[in-house]
């Protein structure tokens, strides 16, 4: 393992860092700023719908920069995005501040996909891919281990901590030395082409409801937890959080090996099979530990399909233009974790309770399947059992 492959491993952590940053420090955020639960939501998902926006335009323009300057130029604008709400403690920089965040991290998130490709062996990518996916997770559960720790120092340190981590990491960055090395010529598909892609978004689709259903409740399982168990606060139950992360690293790093034994097709077919049995029953059991087990067990199935979902992605365009595809399936699935991130504040602004948010997953998990499995069958002629 080389020193660059070590720090794009670090920037997993960072970014996990800095995707959840808030949700550990919500209730002390409410109150500084004054806000309402679909207030709370936007302040949340700014940096996801940024990030999301990011996803196309950043994979043609990373392929057309040097690593340096587009790893250099995101870890600047987040380093930034975060220090701003320190220097002006109000709600508006906030949100300025987690879009800038959203920008950069949209930026040098493919960079470092990049990076891990062309600087590690054809039979170690996919591998050091999983690792920094897992290391993503991890970063967010030293975020909601950390900080509530920290806000015993003052609220600043909710954006202190990603702020000082985006500052490291460029330092290190700065003494690391590229030597290029090109892959055959990519000429990134026109915008348009993208868009005519069937499979792309049944793909895209499924990652939105895995990869969003998992920041959704990566975001709110401490204030749901906080609902069921009225006599804490979601501060206190930002452990809840934690584990949610937790256990989307663990199922990612399993899903690594279960590809290997098990179809891709299979697994992201009944992945979505199982998402939408648990969200239907979440929707219908509202009761505090299974609460917490069917949120955990939807988190693990979300997770479990990164792996096979991007080798499936990987086979609908051709290897010069996969940054295209990586970056149009993960504009859907960033568009779809704003979507539901949103969705959960707004029903517990207007009915009082969080769980509406999970029939809106159910339903949409439910048609995704019955449209999807077909289509994708066709396209990738493979019989799944799903």
């Amino acid at each position: 393992m080389n020193v660059k492959i070590i720090f794009a491993l670090l920037a997993g952590f960072n970014f996990g860092i800095i995707f959840l940053n808030i949700p550990p420090a919500l209730s002390d955020f409410m109150i500084l700023y004054g806000l309402s639960y679909t207030g709370a939501s936007i302040l949340m998902s700014a940096l996801l719908w940024t990030h999301a926006l990011m996803q196309i335009p950043s994979g043609m323009l990373v392929d057309r920069l040097s690593l340096k300057i587009s790893i250099s130029l995101g870890l600047s604008l987040m380093a930034f995005g975060n220090l701003l709400p320190v220097m002006v403690p109000s709600y508006s920089p906030a949100i300025a501040g987690r879009i800038l965040t959203g920008i950069g991290s949209g930026f040098s998130f493919v960079s470092v996909m990049k990076l891990i490709v062309l600087y590690s062996s054809t039979d170690t990518r996919g591998a050091f891919q999983a690792f920094f996916a897992t290391c993503f997770s991890l970063g967010s559960i030293l975020a909601y281990m950390a900080i509530p720790g920290l806000l015993s120092f003052g609220w600043q340190w909710a954006y202190l901590l990603p702020g000082i981590s985006c500052v490291l990491l460029l330092l290190i960055w700065s003494f690391i030395k590229l030597e290029e090395q090109p892959l055959s010529a990519a000429t990134p598909l026109p915008l348009r082409q993208v868009l005519r892609i069937r499979v792309g978004w049944i793909l895209g689709f499924y990652h939105a409801l895995s990869y969003g259903s998992m920041m959704t409740l990566g975001n709110w399982v401490p204030s749901l937890l906080a609902e069921l168990w009225t006599n804490s606060t979601a501060t206190q139950l930002a452990w809840g959080g934690a584990l949610t992360m937790l256990v989307s690293g663990l199922g990612r790093l399993a899903g690594g090996f279960i590809v290997l034994k098990y179809s891709a097709l299979r697994i992201v077919n009944g992945s979505i099979v199982v998402i939408a049995i648990l969200f239907w029953g979440l929707y219908a059991i509202q009761i505090p530990i299974i609460t917490l087990f069917l949120a955990l067990a939807a988190v693990w199935f979300a997770s479990l399909n990164f792996g096979a979902l991007f080798e499936l992605v990987s086979r609908t365009v051709s290897s010069a233009s996969i940054a295209t595809a990586f970056g149009f399936v993960n504009f859907l699935a960033n568009l779809g974790a704003v979507i539901f991130t949103l969705i959960f504040g707004l029903a517990k602004d207007f009915t009082g309770t969080f769980f509406g948010g999970f029939m809106i997953m159910a339903l949409a998990a439910t048609i995704a399947y019955f449209f999807g499995k077909n289509i994708l069958q066709r396209a990738f002629n493979k019989v799944t059992c799903a």
